[in-house]
Formats: structure tokens, sequence, C-alpha cells
């Protein structure tokens, strides 16, 4: 029997035994949050954690009826955790800072945590409600305790451990866009209890099957087909009272469709060059693409002269931590050890219009392992963090594009990337000293060394004409090195984080908190260089400087609000730019300044009616302008002018809870509106329009039992939202904009037994 139905069949076996349900969606709502970002080792609340977060714990997510990260943000001001092309890679923004490419080399802005092992690249970084413990969004700079590349924040996400009593949780979930396209069908379960005195297990399983909510005008035919399958196991064992070893497994596949890429309008409606206005009307959710012929698996390489339309990723991780509680400063040591291998390859019409003008070829291949050794303990008045850590990464990247000139059978085939290694050590401490019952004083700092070599070979150094669309290939992801590098190039870098802060319990239920921060994002190769002479040396690494004041307040037992200014200087910040020959160099740009607030909380108005919000203002501007950041051949007030990209000035969301009696039985009920003002690219020639959206769930229970049913509908007023926008320097004048599923409805049914 398979995995999944020895698993299915277990869960509904153990079903007879049926537990208690028995919360409603606001008790849920309302449980205490615990969460890790401070590192400590003792359990603290949110609400007593002097950093602007956004925590939410397993029954937050079963209330709110997220279906992935992307959703969850929603709940964080200034946060957008929306992916780039397709599930499975995200880069993510927060407080305006951002990436602005997809390279695999340029590190990200925001840190994403699983279990405690930082993910180096934006690829594999986006979960489905599945296997969650807790999510914690950290705005701001948080380079002190979580290291490099977190200069917007940090998003740390906890998986399930296993447990010393029985438990089993099943899920199966259905929806559709009633568009005439295929169904996505979401099946997982998850076993979890003791094995022997002291040892204890899990197993989840997760599948989801796509049939492609999109239709592709260009033959009719359903796009946006998905399979993903995961697998998780655990082992926990307490060798001693005070010695615990757990041991994590991952397997991740998914195989779809990948970008679906719609060529509209420009910015604010310009003419296309060949003076059309545009294939589609930007906000509709239609689009064409003609792909043709097959290519498909990780074999792809010079023998392809024609092309599919797919995206695959698999991944590997292993995670082992200890855990020993020692008598010195009543502490506890934690070794956290991570590895995670990870294949990702793909193929698209970059250029997303019904005529194949620009496809191209892509792989990555990621292996990294890390080791963060620290201690946390309490000495009187001084709570102590410190730590070791270490993160060695190997990256290879190959991209291949075919080019079709003058709207002619010639094709411009060219092939180019690279591999980059990387070597990061650190050292960090940070210290809490309550100086009164109300007073604490916190320092921190971390010391950073980092080292990177790199062997790449520029696109435009292996090209060809021909009357077909052939990928030439470098041979960089399957190893077999048919490129002639012509940059080999070292650089190292080393700095100083730090953070210092006062807090003020001014209540029992209100605390008011400062602090100044500084981060560093890393320097970085270019593993997409066009051309010979292009970023030959790597970008410098980018600074963040933070003065941020925030208040949290439980007003009472019905009213909560919490709020956080913050000032935020970034020096060198970096940039990818895409230049009319269609190369992408990479620079340090300018120095920026973001102001802005952030409130969020909820009321409970009656016993049974919540409401809950979250609003994001943030007020970004060019100070210095160090280079040509709209490719118009000079730096001028032009460039200084420009909206910073990927900043909305305003984003809030507005959610009511409502649960009601009938007989036996809870009906919860939640609304939940979202606004995201309209965000540019780099030099403002594109933009992704204003996003308005909103989400309904109903979900029945019996107040004594095990299963809920629920029916939902996101996006239900079938918005257009674009991942991404980037005009494409063509004769057609095509647009690279990715877009996002319209108007979902749909049903889960849960079961649960404990």
């Amino acid at each position: 029997m398979k995995a999944g139905n020895v698993l299915c069949a277990a869960l509904l076996c153990a079903a007879a035994a049926s537990g208690v349900w028995a919360e409603t969606a606001r008790e849920r709502l309302i449980e205490e949050v615990v969460v890790t970002a401070t590192k400590k080792s003792v359990v603290e609340n949110v609400q007593d954690v002097p950093i602007a977060i956004t925590a939410i714990g397993e029954s937050q997510m079963d209330a709110l009826k997220f279906k992935d990260l992307s959703d969850i943000a929603f709940l964080a001001p200034n946060a957008n955790l929306q992916p780039i092309t397709t599930q499975g890679t995200a880069f993510f923004s927060i407080r305006g800072v951002t990436p602005t490419s997809s390279i695999l080399s340029v590190d990200p802005t925001v840190g994403v945590f699983v279990d405690g092992v930082y993910n180096p690249t934006g690829q594999g970084t986006v979960f489905d409600n599945f296997d969650l413990a807790s999510i914690e969004i950290l705005r701001g700079p948080q380079g002190v305790l979580q290291g490099r590349n977190v200069v917007g924040g940090a998003v740390l996400v906890t998986t399930k451990k296993p447990t010393d009593e029985f438990e089993a949780d099943l899920r199966i979930r259905g929806d559709s866009g009633f568009r005439g396209t295929g169904e996505d069908i979401t099946f997982s379960g998850t076993v979890t209890g003791p094995l022997a005195q002291g040892l204890n297990g899990k197993l989840a399983v997760y599948r989801n099957d796509d049939g492609g909510w999109f239709e592709n005008e260009f033959d009719g035919s359903d796009w946006g087909e998905n399979e993903v399958t995961i697998l998780r196991g655990a082992l926990s064992w307490d060798a001693s009272e005070a010695v615990n070893f757990l041991v994590q497994y991952e397997y991740f596949d998914q195989d779809g469709t990948g970008l679906i890429n719609q060529s509209h309008q420009r910015q604010d409606n310009r003419p296309r060059p060949d003076g059309s206005g545009g294939f589609f009307d930007k906000g509709e959710l239609d689009f064409a693409t003609e792909m043709v012929g097959s290519c498909v698996g990780f074999e792809v390489g010079p023998t392809c002269d024609e092309l599919d339309h797919f995206f695959e990723q698999r991944v590997d991780s292993i995670t082992f931590t200890t855990t020993i509680d020692v008598a010195f400063g009543d502490g506890t040591i934690t070794n956290i050890f991570g590895w995670r291998d990870l294949e990702q390859r793909s193929q698209g019409d970059i250029d997303g219009t019904p005529s194949a003008t620009f496809p191209a070829w892509g792989g990555n291949d990621v292996e990294h392992w890390s080791n963060e050794l620290r201690y946390f303990g309490t000495f009187g008045s001084v709570d102590l963090t410190t730590g070791l850590y270490y993160l060695d990464v190997e990256l290879a990247s190959e991209t291949n594009q075919s080019l079709r000139l003058n709207d002619v059978p010639t094709w411009m085939n060219r092939s180019g990337g690279g591999t980059q290694d990387s070597e990061t050590w650190g050292v960090f401490a940070n210290a809490d000293w309550s100086v009164s019952e109300s007073v604490t004083l916190s320092a921190g700092l971390r010391w950073t060394e980092e080292e990177k070599s790199t062997a790449s070979h520029a696109l435009n150094n292996n090209r060809a004409f021909g009357g077909s669309q052939v990928f030439i290939g470098c041979g960089f992801v399957v190893g077999d090195g048919t490129c002639t590098i012509d940059l080999d190039n070292s650089d190292d870098w080393s700095n100083l984080s730090f953070r210092g802060g006062v807090t003020w319990d001014v209540s029992d239920t209100a605390m008011l908190y400062g602090s100044v921060s500084r981060s560093f994002r890393a320097g970085n190769f270019n593993l997409r260089r066009s051309n010979v002479g292009d970023d030959r040396i790597p970008v410098d690494e980018e600074r963040m400087d933070q003065i941020e004041v925030g208040l949290k307040w439980d007003v009472n037992d019905r009213l909560r609000m919490n709020t956080a200014f913050f000032v935020l200087e970034a020096t060198d910040l970096q940039r990818v730019a895409l230049a009319a020959d269609l190369s992408q160099t990479s620079d340090n740009v300018a120095k920026a300044r973001f102001i802005g607030l952030e409130l969020d909380g909820r009321v409970l108005i009656a016993d049974s009616l919540t409401l809950t919000y979250a609003i994001g203002m943030n007020d970004g501007e060019y100070k210095e302008v160090e280079a040509d950041l709209n490719s118009d051949g000079v730096i001028d007030q032009t460039d200084f002018g420009l909206e910073l990209p990927n900043t909305p000035e305003l984003m809030y969301n507005l959610g009511i809870l409502h649960d009601l009696q009938i007989g036996d039985f809870n009906l919860s009920s939640q609304l939940l509106y979202t606004h995201r003002d309209s965000v540019f690219n780099n030099d403002n020639t594109a933009s992704r329009g204003t996003v308005d959206t909103l989400d309904l769930n109903f979900a029945l229970s019996p107040n004594e039992g095990s299963w809920e049913l629920s029916v939902y509908g996101r996006n239900i007023t079938d918005h257009a939202i674009y991942t991404q926008s980037t005009e494409i320097n063509l004769p057609d004048g095509a647009h690279l904009a990715g877009l996002m599923k319209g108007r979902r409805i749909g049903v889960e049914f849960r079961y649960f037994f404990n």
C-alpha cells in the first residue's frame, strides 16, 4: 500500500475514538502565541518581545484559514510575501527593502529560516499551511541574532514537532475558478505520537494536484498545472531530563507549467514600439503564449531544438537539533545543524506574446549546510544569548536564451551562467539587563566574515545564429562544463552588526520600546552577465541602519493595539537593472531613506464578533543616486526623482470573524479585505497595479467532535494580481508580468484526533 493510503487509513481508523474540537474561531484567534525570535530557551509571549513582529500560531492559522505564506503576509503591515514567478520561488519584501532580481547569486533582503536553518536563496521558500506550528514575520533589520541578508526583516517558519501523545490530522481540500479549466485538489495528513519511552515520532504527507486555473488563449489549453509532493519525518529523543535530540527530514517535489506571463500595455498606456497598445488590457486575467515541442526533464541542453513550458523543483533537507540544559546560568545549549540540496529547472516564454519571440531555459542547483551553536542563560538581572555560526553555500546557475530577430525565422541563441561558492563565519552576543522591575536595556553585537568565489561565462560569449531555437548550453547545472570560463574571481567582506534598545513596561498590559540597529546584505557576483566586460567585480555590501520606536498595548481583554514607527537609512543600495540590449547588470546605485508607521491588532466587539486590522504606511525616497537608474545614459534629476521599487505608500487589511451557535454546532464566518497601493519596477517604466481583494470563509464544526467543514472564497472580486512587472526591449514591446490566480471557490474537510 502506498504511503499516502497507509496514512489515510490510519487517520480514519483513529477517528473512531474521536476527540473534541470545542474551540470557536474567536477562541483560537486570541490564544497566546509564543515566539522564537529572541533565541531564548524560555517561552516568550509575542506581546512581551520588543520587536515589530507579527506571529501566527497553529490555532490562529486554523482560525484564519490561510493557504500559504503569501496569504498570511497580508496580516503583517508593510510586508509583501508574494512569489515572483510560480509556487516554490519567492523573494520577500518588508518595509520597502526588496530584491530586484531572481538571479540565484543575488542574496535576498528578507531571510527565511525553517526550524532555525537559514535558506540562502529565494528558491523553495513558499510554504503551504501544512504541518506548521508557527510563522513569525520580523519587520526591520535583524542582523545581530539572525545574521546577514535580513536588512528588511526575517520570516521564521517552525514545523510541528513530534508529540508524546498520539495525534492525527487529515485535511482534504478542493477549489476551482469555475472557468472551464482544471480543479485544485489537496490532501494532507499528519500522524505523531510516542514510539518508545522518551522517543516520539512524526510522519506528514502532502499532495497537491492543481489542474490549472488559467487558459492559454493561444491554443485553448489549461495552464497553471502544478503537482507538489511533500514528505516530512521527525524523531525526538529525550536522552535524559536535560538532553534532547531532534532529527527532521523533508522531501519536496514539484512539477508544473511555471510562469503565467501576461504581456499587456505599458506604463501610463504608452504605445509599444510598433505603435500597438498591448495584447491584453492591464487588469485582465487572460494571457496567450506560444509554446511548442517537448524538452522536458533535467537532461535539457545542447540537443534541445524545441521548447516546452515547465517548472521542476526537487529539495532534500535534514535538520539535526540538540538541546542541553546546564546548571551554568540555569541555561541551555542549543546546536542546530542544517543541510539542504535543491535542483530547479524551468522553461518559459519570457516575452509572453502569442508568438514565441524570447523563449528561455534555465537551471539552478543549490547545496548548503550550516551550523549554529548558541547558549542562553540568566545571571541575576541579565539574560545572555551568545553563539557561533557557520554557513557553506555552493551555487550553480545556467541561463539559455533564444531571441527571434526582426520577426523572421532567424534566432540568436546564447548561453551563460556559472558557479559561486561562499563561506560565512559569525559570532554574536546579546544581553538584556533588567535595571528595574519595569525598565530593560538591551545590547547586541555580531561580527561576520564572508568569502565568495565565482567562475562564470557571459551569455554573449557563447552565441550562435540559426534558423531554429537551439539551446546551445553551458553545462553548469548538468556538470559537463561545456562553456569556457571568462571570469574567475573572489572577494571577502567583514562587518559588525549591532542593536541597542530600551524597553519600558508601562503597566502589566502596555510596553514601550525603542531601538537602533545596523544590518548588512552580502556582496555578490552576477551569474547572469550578458557581456564579458559586465560586472567583473562584485557588488559591495548593502548596509541598513534603523531607528524604531513602538508600543504594544492590550488595553483590556477586548482590545489589542500595536504601533511601530521606523526610519530606515540604506547605504550602497543594491539593484539589478535590465538594459536596452536585454543585459542584466548589478551595482550599488544609491542611498535611500524609508520612513513608516505600522498599526496592527484586534478588537473583540462582542463575545461572538472580532475585528482584526493591520495598516502599513511607508514613504521611501532616494537621498543620493550613484548610477543611471533609468538607463537613459545620464545620472540626473530624473533618476533622483524615481519611486523606490516595490514600496507601496499604503497597505492595509481589515478582517471580521463571527461565531454563531446553531444547536450543537458552531458556524465561524470570516471576511478579510486587503489593499496595497501600486508599486513600480526599478526605472518606473512598469508598475504592478493597486491590489484590492476580498476573501470569505465559512466553517462548520460540532461543539463536541473532531471534524470541520469549510467553504471559502479567495479573491472573490476576481482581481488581477501581478507578481512582477518588467518591460522587455523587444520590437513588439513585450512585457513580463507574472499573474496570480483570480477568484477561487473551494471546500475543505478536516478530521482531527488527539
